[in-house]
């Protein structure tokens, strides 16, 4: 009986059997079993990739040093910018090449999915301001506990969903119960709860449509059902790695979850520096902004003068003045 496997399976094999590293080979084995079809014909084989799993992951336990070197940079990534964002989605769903087309950062991207196996980095400019995305490997029931741990890690998990495949909908709920049994409860920014409780962490959720360029009616019949469906708990945006507005739009809609404010400085008598704003939550203070600039001077703050969200420009203010997302800044001390 046949098994017709994918091309895909059959490159995840080559790479399988041409490579001596145990994590490179356990990487492709895995791949394997997630694109190996499930019918009667392939019951011998998925036997056999199981038991391969098992024995390689044997293997890699009597090599626990090899493994803990080789997965313990991506355990946690340094925060910078406004804020950190994580993109997840399903394989093949379009986050590396959304990562190439707002960063500098340079990950492989690939029409057979899993092309992706560790964490790229990089950096998007929104405006004045630096927001860091992280594309992650795709959600699978092999995924890496590492994966997860930088999700819990992350102000915003933003997931993709391809608009040129059937049933969007269905990956957004897919996606959503891979995090719910990695105890990650995801929502909407405005049931974000920052004491939340638990069991497990909350973080606010974004669903970001990929390919809202393909041929019509798909994308658009598509991102109408997802609207219906998710819309009123989740942002949604649709955007194209090749139209820009719809990139800037995404932009804009990732820093206004991030809920910060930027805060400009300025001496007296000289005017305001625009080129690196402190970033602060909202809801900061001009004590908390005093900190901000440095430790000490938030103890000899005496007050402040304010230019933006100010009854009058160069109002002064009290050092528990609520500051405002563009406002100028003249610390007296």
């Amino acid at each position: 009986m046949t098994t017709n496997v994918p091309p895909e399976y059959t490159k995840a094999e080559l790479r399988y059997r041409s490579t001596s590293n145990l994590d490179e080979k356990l990487e492709a084995l895995k791949e394997m079993m997630v694109l190996v079809p499930k019918h009667k014909g392939t019951e011998r084989l998925r036997v056999d990739l199981k038991k391969r799993l098992s024995k390689l992951q044997e293997e890699i336990q009597k090599k626990p040093k090899q493994t803990k070197v080789s997965t313990q940079a991506w355990e946690h990534i340094e925060r910078a910018g406004a804020g950190q964002v994580v993109l997840v989605g399903l394989p093949n769903c379009g986050k590396s090449s959304l990562l190439a087309a707002v960063t500098h950062a340079k990950p492989e991207i690939a029409d057979f999915p899993f092309s992706t196996f560790t964490p790229t980095v990089g950096m998007m400019t929104f405006e004045d301001v630096q927001i860091q995305l992280i594309d992650l490997p795709p959600f699978s029931e092999f995924a890496e506990p590492w994966v997860y741990n930088l999700v819990r890690q992350a102000d915003i998990v933003a997931m993709l969903i391809d608009l040129s495949q059937p049933a969007p909908e269905d990956s957004v709920m897919e996606g959503l119960d891979y995090l719910e049994k990695a105890n990650i409860k995801v929502v909407g920014p405005k049931n974000f709860d920052k004491s939340f409780p638990g069991p497990g962490v909350m973080r606010k959720g974004q669903i970001i449509a990929t390919k809202a360029d393909a041929p019509a009616p798909e994308p658009t019949e598509a991102l109408k059902t997802l609207q219906e469906m998710y819309g009123e708990e989740y942002p949604i945006v649709a955007v194209s790695t090749h139209e820009l507005e719809k990139l800037n739009g995404m932009r804009r809609a990732l820093f206004e979850i991030l809920d910060v404010v930027r805060v400009y400085s300025k001496k007296p008598g000289q005017p305001a520096s625009k080129e690196a704003p402190y970033i602060l939550p909202r809801g900061s203070t001009m004590l908390d902004v005093a900190k901000a600039i440095h430790h000490d001077l938030a103890e000899s703050l005496k007050f402040a003068r304010i230019w933006g969200s100010a009854e009058f420009q160069g109002q002064r203010v009290e050092r528990d003045h609520v500051v405002q997302d563009g406002d100028i800044i003249e610390v007296h001390s």
